[in-house]
């Protein structure tokens, strides 16, 4: 089997391979302190773990632990994923084989949609959350611009890196607009997802709200909201925190890219809420 760790360039987080439902999941962890609960993190729509690296090197001292979902980066697609509650038991049987009990849960953008699920469905397993540029479902969430609504629904920017170059800044708005270059250095890195993948986690998240259920989650979230996101606006961020029981709302002057942008900032913010 090839080294899943040769060409690594963060020394501190291994990849590795837990086999759940018959399939080999590829997953990162990132040991840190043993006094702390590990930081699931969820990423975005059709989005392998190479994005996270970046974010991951600003969230100090926590054992943080995410994995290519089904489809998506190098883990295969696997029969009978269709919604995102299917996701969210997915997970948990993930994180079973990896001996996770308690956890907290960063879910970004798509992948807010999963760690709402996972923490409605596990409120005894989830401590905190935290929910950046996401939204409460595709069908009780304020969509963003033309552009973004009708280019989020095909893959083609990750098949093509030249087309994927020119689309993602004016699909995520904000500074992604003014400094391409930050944005090619975000993605460039990115596997593209299998078909199957990417249009299963469309169609789960087009069909899935949390609004019947929102006011029921009691963990103490953090909410993060980007001023500019031209994917998910800002009304999206502020619908979640009102609605939340315990939940505050910190907006950055950022696009959809500010988990990439502004991770420095963002990398504070999130532990400092984790450890308060």
């Amino acid at each position: 089997m090839k080294d899943l760790n040769a060409t690594n360039p963060h020394p501190d987080i291994t990849f590795n391979i837990v086999t759940v439902d018959d399939t080999s999941v590829r997953y990162l962890r990132r040991d840190g302190p043993d006094n702390a609960p590990p930081l699931l993190i969820f990423n975005g729509l059709g989005q392998s773990l190479e994005v996270l690296l970046p974010l991951v090197d600003e969230l100090k001292n926590r054992t943080i632990v995410a994995f290519d979902m089904p489809g998506i980066g190098r883990t295969p697609m696997i029969e009978g994923m269709a919604t995102i509650p299917d996701y969210a038991g997915f997970a948990l049987r993930v994180l079973d084989r990896l001996k996770i009990e308690r956890f907290d849960i960063l879910g970004i953008s798509w992948g807010g949609a999963v760690a709402q699920q996972l923490a409605r469905d596990t409120p005894g397993r989830v401590g905190k959350l935290v929910l950046a540029i996401t939204s409460a479902g595709g069908i009780g969430s304020w969509w963003g611009t033309p552009i973004a609504l009708s280019e989020i629904m095909f893959p083609m920017r990750y098949i093509s890196k030249t087309y994927g170059n020119f689309i993602g800044p004016l699909m995520y708005g904000g500074e992604a607009i003014f400094t391409p270059t930050d944005f090619r250095e975000y993605s460039k890195h990115a596997i593209a997802p299998s078909p199957d993948g990417y249009f299963t986690q469309v169609r789960a998240m087009c069909s899935w709200t949390s609004l019947p259920w929102l006011r029921q989650l009691s963990q103490k979230t953090l909410i993060i909201a980007g001023q500019y996101d031209g994917l998910i606006p800002i009304t999206n961020q502020i619908l979640l925190a009102n609605m939340m029981q315990n939940a505050r709302l910190e907006v950055y002057q950022a696009g959809h890219l500010l988990m990439y942008s502004r991770r420095k900032d963002v990398g504070v913010t999130i532990g400092a809420f984790l450890d308060a």
